[in-house]
C-alpha cells in the first residue's frame, strides 16, 4: 500500500514538474527593429541609440505583441527622449529606465491587447553620446 501512495505521489509531482518545465520553457525574445534612435532633452546635442528586445511567454503572444509594434515603438521613443545624458550615465540610472520601459510596454499592450504575457524587456545595446 506504502508503495502504490508512494507511486501516486512521484506520478502527481513528476506531471506537475513537467507542466511547470513546459510553460517556462516556451519563453521567446522579440527584437524591436530597427534600432531606437532618439535625441535627449538638453542644452547640448546628444542622443541615445538602443537596441531593445521584449522577452514573451509563447509564440502566440509573439504574434500578438507584433500587431501592436507601432504603437510600443511610438510609447518608447516618446519615453527615452525625455531623458537627458547626465541622467543615463550610470548602470542603476540605465536599470531604471528599463524598469520604466517595461512598465511603458506592458501599459500599452494592456490599452492595445489583452493577455500577451509580456515578461520582460531587455537593452542589448545601449549608447549616449
Amino acid at each position: 500500500m506504502r508503495k502504490l501512495i508512494l507511486l501516486c505521489v512521484l506520478i502527481v509531482s513528476g506531471t506537475a514538474y513537467g507542466e511547470e518545465e513546459s510553460k517556462t520553457s516556451t519563453i521567446e525574445y522579440l527584437p524591436l527593429s530597427p534600432k531606437f534612435v532618439v535625441n535627449l532633452q538638453g542644452t547640448r546635442r546628444s542622443y541615445l541609440r538602443a537596441d531593445v528586445q521584449l522577452m514573451v511567454d509563447g509564440s502566440e503572444n509573439v504574434e500578438k505583441i507584433k500587431a501592436h509594434l507601432p504603437v510600443i515603438r511610438h510609447s518608447l521613443i516618446l519615453l527615452f527622449s525625455d531623458y537627458k545624458a547626465d541622467q543615463l550615465s550610470t548602470s542603476s540610472q540605465r536599470e531604471d529606465l528599463r524598469k520604466k520601459a517595461l512598465e511603458q510596454t506592458q501599459a500599452t499592450l494592456e490599452k492595445y491587447a489583452s493577455n500577451t504575457d509580456l515578461e520582460d524587456i531587455f537593452f542589448t545595446e545601449f549608447l549616449v553620446q
